[in-house]
């Protein structure tokens, strides 16, 4: 069996992922990171109108390298729920807690992480008029980090310029290129009503506390890097219609850093349709277009990634789709001001 163009290519992808074992992977997230708030901050569990929210997210990474449904080049898969607790008892405060699946696949599925994390927040209103809340988050659970090494070629396995699979690839991984780690995630929210038609929010959050392990070979000694997050926003309310929502999300973790800035506006056509649109930018990356469309309790939102870093040369700027659902369920019961932030989205 001849070596093709195909499997210089694999060669060239260990590489890659040889170097990636050294630098430290990054976590998987989401161009519209407030609609899938899981991944910021564990703090806005609990951030909605209703008593159970339920959410997805899918993300193909790079639309002109070939995919297939579950496991492409690079896709991100991402649900969660969260429901509200003793309702009763909490007045208007909130009490809540849930759950968070990830999926994220790279290099046509050839290394995968997959995540299963509970979350709970309880948010507390600092004042008897509900105008100033603080919310504090936190999520435990396991990440596995696996390497399809039998999707790879290896040098060991060429013999005489042929490609044998029978031949060992002489890599030494640990537990078979799987690698399973207990995670820890602490956040808190902070919003503060402003006049009648202004409120603000501030979030902070640590994610992988503890710097899990997440290494396939014997010899490494790296773990995950802590992510930090900010974020915040100020909700305008320019009529009984429309609203603006400018926001940033600033995320560091290890050398890498990336900020996420952009505004959405929201129209209501009537009490059922809600009309959404956004512009965001990752500084140094991508320019993101958003639009979706409310109906009653269910969300669809649809965005695009325009890249502008040194990428676009490889992909003619061609980048990233992506898609969220939202749906929440039951009427909330806390006893609040009308103009409480939740988790305005986008």
């Amino acid at each position: 069996m001849k070596i093709t163009l195909k499997k210089i290519n694999y060669f060239t992808l260990l590489i890659f992922l040889a170097i990636l074992d050294k630098t430290i992977a990054q976590d998987a997230h989401f161009s519209q990171a407030l609609n899938f708030p899981m991944l910021i901050n564990p703090a806005y569990s609990g951030a909605f109108d209703g008593q159970t929210r339920a959410l997805l997210s899918v993300r193909n990474q790079n639309l002109t390298v070939p995919n297939s449904a579950f496991s492409g080049v690079y896709n991100t898969f991402g649900a969660s729920i969260d429901q509200k607790i003793f309702q009763d008892f909490t007045d208007q405060n909130t009490w809540s807690i849930g759950a968070m699946a990830l999926s994220d696949y790279a290099g046509s599925g050839t290394l995968a992480t997959n995540q299963l994390l509970i979350h709970s927040a309880y948010s507390l209103a600092m004042d008897r008029y509900s105008q100033s809340f603080i919310s504090i988050g936190a999520q435990v659970g396991v990440t596995n980090r696996r390497l399809f090494s039998n999707d790879l070629l290896y040098a060991s396995q060429v013999r005489e310029f042929e490609f044998d699979p029978r031949l060992p690839n002489l890599e030494p991984f640990i537990n078979e290129g799987s690698e399973f780690a207990f995670m820890l995630n602490l956040g808190a929210l902070y919003q503060q009503q402003i006049g009648d038609k202004v409120v603000s929010q501030v979030g902070f959050s640590l994610y992988n506390i503890n710097n899990p392990r997440q290494f396939f070979f014997t010899n490494s000694k790296e773990n995950i890097y802590a992510r930090m997050n900010i974020s915040g926003g100020l909700l305008f309310k320019l009529d009984d219609f429309s609203q603006i929502y400018p926001s940033v999300i600033f995320m560091k973790q290890g050398n890498f850093s990336s900020t996420n800035i952009g505004m959405s506006y929201m129209y209501s056509l009537n009490d059922d349709i809600t009309l959404i649109a956004g512009l965001r930018t990752r500084l140094n990356d991508a320019f993101i277009a958003v639009a979706g469309l409310k109906y009653n309790q269910f969300q669809a939102t649809v965005s695009y990634d325009v890249t502008t870093s040194g990428l676009s040369k490889a992909n003619n700027s061609i980048g990233a789709l992506e898609l969220n659902l939202s749906y929440i369920l039951g009427k909330s019961t806390e006893s609040y001001g009308n103009d409480k932030l939740y988790c305005p989205g986008i």
